[in-house]
């Protein structure tokens, strides 16, 4: 439900939406817009976008069996989307892009 309020948001505010966006966080309010994702990650600093990590897990994975650590993926399920305020945080995100 918050993928088809996130896509009517962006479309009202003239941002294009990447129809072929990989990431897998199905209700996040800017999925498929590649500026605000960006730039939400950068100004938050706590993780990459799942684009960028789905390049980079599959060389992480073999590094870290290499040296004898463990990964884990900690991604949020959708449970966590159902709790997050949407709304709150599209506002919040588009205000910062201006």
């Amino acid at each position: 439900m918050h993928t088809i309020i996130a896509i009517v948001n962006m479309q009202d505010h003239k941002i294009s939406i990447n129809k072929y966006c990989p990431c897998t966080q199905l209700q996040c309010p800017i999925r498929g817009n590649c500026v605000l994702c960006i730039q939400n990650h950068l100004d938050n600093k706590n993780h990459i976008p799942e684009c960028i990590q789905n390049l980079l897990r599959p060389a992480i994975e073999l590094l870290s069996k290499q040296v004898e650590l463990k990964t884990s993926d900690e991604r949020p399920v959708p449970e966590f989307w159902e709790k997050y305020d949407c709304d709150d945080f599209l506002k919040k995100t588009l205000e910062k892009h201006k």
